[in-house]
């Protein structure tokens, strides 16, 4: 990502939240808290915003659309790895039978099986508004979006009201991403999106993550579950073989295309 870009995505989160620390600002970027202070400083000396203990916040009286989540805005990621994303979608929707009742959790690879669920028909339950707005227009699925608050940037529905939404379900599969992925297992960086990925993770029989090989490299700074909780790994074939070893000690099932 280039400089410029990133300028621009750190003012856009300290629009909507007035303030961010660097190590949130990293998360949201995928990048050093080294290269954050630098963007920092450049940005002040622009004097678009101002330097406070631990963080930034934003000059002037612009005024936030919204809520936002400590993640790239789901329009920028739904660009990156665009063929590696489409095909791990392909292969999470040819695991489906006409009739299933599926959840599918907002992101940016996720969103990629619209284009595969558009001849099925399902019952789809989803907390992404970008998948269920596709979907009602082109095919004849159920689409069930829970109740909450809208998170623009990441086009996502999310309840604030710690109610267990999901428990009213039973699903055959759940699909969901993730911020990252370790020895551990699986990572994100935002309280809220665990608390309820950990509730659609509950309510399904199988679990699959969906992750391009770039998810390896990279650590959230919340658990969201260990491998045991996986049915399986979708990724692509760019994984290296340190990470292949890795996933081979853990006993997972790993679909690789």
């Amino acid at each position: 990502m280039l400089e410029d870009e990133r300028h621009i995505l750190i003012k856009k989160l300290l629009v909507r939240k007035t303030f961010a620390g660097v190590r949130e600002i990293a998360a949201y970027l995928s990048v050093s808290e080294a290269t954050v202070r630098r963007d920092l400083s450049k940005m002040v000396k622009d004097g678009l915003l101002q330097r406070v203990r631990g963080g930034a916040r934003i000059l002037g009286d612009e005024k936030s659309s919204g809520p936002v989540l400590p993640e790239m805005p789901f329009e920028y990621r739904r660009g990156l790895f665009l063929e590696k994303k489409r095909r791990i979608a392909q292969e999470a929707v040819r695991l489906c039978g006409d009739g299933d009742t599926i959840i599918i959790d907002g992101g940016s690879t996720t969103f990629q099986m619209a284009e595969y669920l558009k001849a099925r028909r399902m019952t789809i339950i989803t907390n992404s508004f970008a998948l269920a707005e596709v979907l009602v227009k082109t095919s004849a699925n159920t689409l069930i979006l829970p109740g909450g608050v809208l998170y623009p940037d990441s086009r996502l529905v999310l309840d604030h009201f710690h109610t267990d939404y999901y428990a009213n379900f039973s699903a055959d599969r759940v699909f969901m991403g993730v911020f990252g992925i370790d020895e551990q297992g699986m990572t994100n960086t935002d309280t809220l999106l665990i608390r309820t990925e950990r509730n659609m993770i509950e309510r399904a029989r199988e679990v699959y993550i969906l992750a391009d090989s770039g998810k390896f490299e990279q650590r959230g700074n919340l658990r969201l579950c260990g491998f045991d909780k996986v049915t399986a790994l979708i990724t692509d074939s760019g994984l290296d073989e340190r990470h292949e070893d890795m996933l081979r000690q853990t006993g997972i099932r790993v679909i690789i295309v």
